[in-house]
């Protein structure tokens, strides 16, 4: 990646709501040069998405987690699928380690946070799973 790839994703993780003109500007170049660069940036999915990021206030009305899940090998990509519909599952990680999957979730009360991991652990071929509650939200 060339330093003008890493510049601008730099100026896009700080404001992604920063306008082609600004980063134009900002960056010294077109805005044809920026509008091409971020659309090789999306299909490469370097970018792989915009989004929205709550503020403490709302964070604070929520109840937030990190689940932990070990899946039967031959069971991963079914439990992905059933995962993903669950509403409450925000992301979903692959990771290495003694876990294989870190999954994201977020409830409006506690009572729905139990719930929604008990429905998780239902789902066939989940073998092991480990619940984190987030406390406070540092960044």
């Amino acid at each position: 990646m060339d330093e003008l790839s890493l510049k601008l994703l730099s100026l896009l993780k700080a404001d992604g709501r920063m306008s082609v003109t600004a980063l134009s500007q900002a960056l010294g170049v077109s805005r044809l040069t920026v509008d091409n660069r971020i659309k090789r940036l999306e299909a490469e999915d370097i970018i792989s998405g915009y989004t929205v990021l709550l503020g403490a206030e709302e964070f604070k009305h929520k109840i937030n987690g990190w689940i932990m899940i070990n899946v039967a090998a031959n069971k991963e990509e079914r439990a992905i699928k059933l995962i993903l519909r669950m509403v409450e599952i925000s992301r979903l990680h692959t990771t290495n380690g003694k876990w294989d999957l870190a999954a994201e979730i977020q409830t409006s009360t506690l009572e729905e946070f139990d719930k929604a991991v008990s429905e998780l652990r239902k789902i066939d071929g989940i073998e092991a799973t480990e619940t984190n509650l987030l406390l406070s939200r540092r960044k």
